[in-house]
């Protein structure tokens, strides 16, 4: 897994740290939670051939309503829409997240990934600071003896990382992150 740190100062991330931890605890009573920028959580998918070129992006902000993109030339699917975020998905989501762990894992900045082959993303964003993680991505279950850390169930083809490629401290919040994107895929008028 390669990682990518930007912007980063420590009062970054002390204000990620903290928009997290609010996020975590969810909305207090008479308030929505978090502000809409203060995290964002960004899947970002895509490779293939030309012609076979496959492009999934979901946008979950802390605030406001979740963007979903998935385009696949193969299977002629193109589709964009918005859909709400329920605070508590967001919540669960932050208390699976550890900035702190992310800040100490391996930037692995020589990892590459054959041309055309899947890839995806996660990113990060709070203020000013962005932390990014890239794997590549299987549009198969790996054998049995080899757990999924992610699944996004979109279309006739999933979206997998196994276990194996994730570090064990992202492994949960990559969970729960395909819960709340599988939820809105699912529930979406298209």
């Amino acid at each position: 897994m390669r990682v990518t740190i930007e912007s980063f100062t420590r009062p970054d991330v002390e204000r990620m740290r903290a928009a997290v931890a609010r996020l975590a605890d969810g909305p207090a009573d008479g308030q929505e939670g978090a502000a809409a920028d203060d995290v964002t959580f960004d899947l970002y998918i895509f490779g293939g051939c030309p012609g076979q070129r496959v492009e999934f992006r979901a946008s979950v902000p802390s605030g406001g309503q979740a963007e979903v993109t998935h385009v696949d030339e193969l299977r002629d699917v193109d589709e964009r829409f918005s859909e709400a975020v329920r605070p508590e998905e967001l919540a669960a989501l932050a208390r699976q997240l550890d900035v702190a762990s992310l800040m100490e894992l391996p930037s692995n900045a020589d990892e590459g990934y054959v041309p055309d082959s899947l890839v995806g993303s996660v990113a990060i964003t709070s203020a000013n600071a962005r932390i990014t993680l890239w794997f590549p991505v299987e549009d198969e279950d790996p054998p049995e003896d080899d757990e999924v850390a992610m699944r996004i169930d979109r279309g006739q083809v999933p979206f997998v990382l196994r276990a194996s490629m994730a570090p064990p401290s992202v492994r949960p919040a990559f969970a729960q992150l395909a819960q709340v994107v599988n939820r809105l895929t699912g529930r979406a008028q298209l």
